[in-house]
């Protein structure tokens, strides 16, 4: 019996363990890649850059656990691939970064947090910035 109670919560927690391909997890990554063309829909991706200004910058809008688009403006966004996953800002939480600069730069620590409980949800690192301008 005592070895029946030590293994109920491991059981529990595979049990609630997300399947990396079940089906439901499958139709949100295609869904999730669906609203990030449209975003990008109109626009060319140029050459990635490390840093960022921090006084224009509005976002970040999730993609998936690992996308993120800064918009500076309606002709310019920024795409960033984290290292880690921030998966909370796609559920409504804050981003919030540790930056060594004053811009956003690529390796800067990002946490997601939940600001009604303070609670993280997730952590990660901030990629390179590839722009993405209107075409014309």
């Amino acid at each position: 019996m005592r070895h029946l109670l030590l293994a109920l919560p491991v059981i529990a927690a595979v049990g609630c363990a997300p399947l990396e391909n079940s089906p439901a997890r499958i139709q949100l990554q295609a869904r999730e890649a669906s609203r990030l063309n449209e975003a990008l829909a109109g626009f060319s991706p140029g050459k990635p850059v490390s840093c960022l200004p921090n006084r224009d910058v509005r976002g970040p809008e999730a993609y998936g656990e690992t996308t993120l688009l800064f918009r500076i403006n309606r002709n310019l966004m920024y795409r960033t691939e984290t290292r880690g996953t921030c998966r909370g800002i796609a559920h409504g939480d804050a981003l919030i970064t540790r930056q060594f600069s004053s811009q956003l730069c690529a390796g800067d620590l990002a946490y997601s947090t939940d600001l009604r409980t303070g609670f993280q949800s997730g952590s990660c690192a901030l990629g390179e910035f590839t722009p993405y301008t209107r075409a014309k």
